[in-house]
């Protein structure tokens, strides 16, 4: 390399860096990149190529050499298209203008080292960032292979000529070159872009401190000095920004100077983020203060930030709810009713009353036990529908009777009112409970006696009936019924006389046959067991009451299933349950249908079932009536309780039935909707009675 060529290579060199100063100045003119700004970049960027090719490098008569070839690919890499683009054609230009035998390498060189380098910036460069100068050399480097390859466009011996003398030189000194000059363009990019982000950081820190409705301040943790506050700071405590900036927080801050520090310290180590304070105004007042506050850096201080939020409305809100929950408090634990809050479920609260009604020395023996297990099990089922209409719909349960269990399994009645109630944050129910064990105990010796002095005003009413009814009618009807069989007798059998006496001997037998099933059902004396057949307890009491029925345009719709079996049982008092809801089911229909109705009709079924190796017989009567009010459920076999007229019930019958069935043990329930009553009588077939040698 002779002097001549060093020197141009330097101008070259020193054109190439001075890349790099309008890079910078292009930062400074354009804090945003944009069209124009690429558009001054390339017409730069061109300027100086152009710049470099006015001093090549003469390798022989219209080739010449310069470092272009840098240029164009660094500026691809680095300014993008549109000024790499712009800066090339100016390029091409000014080498066509050039002319000789290396015009159109030199065309090629432009061309391929700009593609190279935007090809490089698409796909490339955006995965080398942890090994950028491997990679940024690998790039010299590929890019000056294929501006050697844009040589073999000259003539083959002259264009050999020239790979084997300058690809030595260039291969060494070229990839270097881009590698030093493509390090000093990005870090120049990367600085720029750092100090555009810590500016913009700044400015959203200031816009969020100064535009934030919420009071903030910044202090320092080791003085306690106020750094800085927002003019919402200004606004809530009083005092403008340069007094605050003058003032230590523990003029504010009603804690001494010695706590104060403590919880900075715990803020700063982020131990704890959260607290409450309370704070002095510039007028004197104090507000309590909800603070949220960490650690943050600023021009290299580690300071506190403060945010600030006025509480005083919710904790003056907060003392009178903990004061009205005192005097709540107190107004349960010395109620004279039994008082507890359930919630999932369970006890949360119990009063003295609850306690004593529990037999327990302190609510703590429940709290958060299930409430379920303090119930009998027979009302479990109810209860825990109870509970989640309480928890889940928020309904209020009406008050009824249920039977409480104490720690010790002692059943105590009660009467219980059940409201939806939040306690603790939880949906539950406040439980009022009031102790009716005496009440109910009187109310059975009531109920007892009632029903004994009715069934024996009952027997002799009927017994008198009965004697009554033996005398007058019987007696007629023997006679009735011996006359007919005399005429029967003497005359002729196949004459119209004699189907009319045989009619009438029929119908005499079946009137005997009601006034011996009358007489047998009103007969109320202690009555001894037997097996009887269901088919015959349905036929004796749809005998005394199928004329009535049918008076009424009912159609009694009657269906036994075959081969039920004889049940143990008092068999006249089996046909009271079943006349009563007869009766009952025939009110209905009248009462809803009083003409002739195609839904006025009453079915009667019987089925065996099996449940757990036990057989029982299902007896249900059915009707089509008005219907049973659901509030009206829980009430229909409580002795004197009635929705008749005074005329037509006494409120007897099914309570009377209830206890029939009960007595067998047996169970009677009922099914009501509107337009629908079905009553089902469920009768083991042995009930487990022992009377051998009694009849029914």
């Amino acid at each position: 390399m002779d002097q001549l060529t060093l020197v141009k290579l330097i101008n070259n060199a020193a054109l190439l860096l001075s890349l790099s100063l309008f890079n910078h100045l292009g930062h400074l003119m354009f804090e945003k990149r944009g069209r124009f700004a690429d558009i001054v970049d390339g017409l730069l960027i061109g300027m100086i190529c152009i710049a470099v090719m006015s001093v090549p490098m003469t390798f022989a008569s219209g080739l010449v050499f310069d470092t272009r070839s840098i240029l164009l690919s660094l500026s691809a890499l680095v300014f993008g298209a549109i000024p790499t683009i712009l800066a090339a054609i100016m390029a091409i230009a000014f080498r066509l203008s050039m002319g000789g035998v290396g015009a159109l390498p030199g065309i090629l060189v432009i061309l391929s080292v700009t593609i190279f380098g935007l090809f490089w910036r698409r796909y490339i460069f955006p995965k080398t960032q942890k090994h950028k100068v491997i990679y940024l050399y690998l790039f010299g480097v590929t890019t000056h292979i294929i501006m050697l390859s844009c040589m073999l466009a000259l003539p083959k011996e002259l264009a050999w000529f020239t790979i084997k003398s300058l690809s030595f030189e260039i291969m060494t000194i070229y990839p270097i070159a881009t590698l030093m000059l493509g390090l000093l363009l990005l870090s120049q990019n990367e600085r720029q872009e750092m100090q555009i982000r810590v500016q913009e950081a700044d400015l959203q820190y200031r816009n969020l401190f100064e535009n934030n409705h919420a009071v903030m301040l910044i202090l320092d943790p080791k003085s306690g000095i106020i750094v800085d506050a927002n003019p919402a700071a200004e606004q809530f405590y009083g005092w403008s920004r340069e007094q605050l900036t003058k003032m230590n927080i523990n003029q504010i801050n009603t804690l001494s100077l010695d706590e104060i520090r403590t919880e900075m310290e715990k803020s700063v180590t982020f131990k704890r983020n959260h607290f409450e304070f309370r704070h002095r105004k510039a007028d004197g007042s104090i507000s309590d203060v909800e603070v949220y506050s960490g650690p943050i850096h600023k021009s290299g201080n580690r300071l506190l930030y403060s945010i600030i939020h006025d509480i005083s409305v919710r904790m003056t809100a907060q003392r009178e709810l903990e004061g009205s929950e005192k005097r709540f408090r107190t107004l349960l634990d010395n109620a004279p009713y039994a008082i507890f809050i359930q919630t999932e479920g369970k006890f949360a609260y119990l009063n003295r009353t609850a306690c004593r009604l529990f037999d327990i020395e302190s609510q703590s023996r429940l709290i958060g036990s299930r409430v379920l297990d303090r119930i009998h099990p027979d009302y479990h089922q109810k209860v825990l529908e109870r509970i989640q209409a309480l928890n889940e719909k928020t309904e209020i349960v009406p008050p009824v009777d249920e039977v409480f269990l104490d720690v010790n399994g002692n059943a105590v009645d009660v009467n219980v009112l059940a409201v939806p109630f939040e306690y603790e944050g939880r949906h539950g129910a406040l439980v009022f409970a009031l102790d009716i064990s005496k009440i109910k105990a009187f109310d059975r010796m009531k109920h007892e006696i009632e029903i004994q002095m009715r069934q024996q005003q009952k027997l002799e009413a009927i017994g008198t009936l009965a004697g009554g009814v033996a005398h007058e009618i019987n007696n007629p009807l023997n006679g009735i019924m011996n006359y007919a069989q005399l005429i029967y007798d003497q005359i002729q059998r196949h004459s119209d006389a004699s189907g009319y006496a045989k009619e009438i001997i029929h119908e005499t037998e079946r009137i005997s046959e009601i006034v011996k099933n009358l007489l047998q059902f009103s007969r109320m004396e202690k009555q001894s067991h037997s097996y009887a057949s269901m088919y015959d307890v349905v036929a004796r009491t749809t005998s005394l009451i199928r004329t009535i029925i049918k008076n009424d345009n009912i159609d009694l719709d009657i269906r036994l299933d075959d081969g039920l079996p004889d049940f143990k049982c008092r068999s006249q008092q089996i046909q009271q349950v079943l006349m009563n809801l007869l009766t009952n089911a025939r009110d209905a229909l009248n009462e809803r249908y009083p003409e002739m109705d195609p839904m006025k009709r009453i079915e009667v079924r019987c089925s065996l079932e099996t449940i757990d190796q036990r057989r029982w017989l299902l007896l249900s009567v059915k009707d089509y009536g008005c219907g049973i009010p659901s509030h009206n459920l829980n009430r229909i076999y409580e002795p004197f309780y009635s929705t008749k007229p005074k005329e037509k019930g006494t409120g007897l019958g099914l309570s009377i039935s209830y206890g029939i069935v009960k007595d067998h043990h047996g169970e009677i329930y009922v099914d009501s909707k509107d337009g629908e009553t079905c009553f089902s009588v469920k009768l083991p077939v042995d009930n487990g009675w022992e009377h051998p040698g009694e009849v029914a």
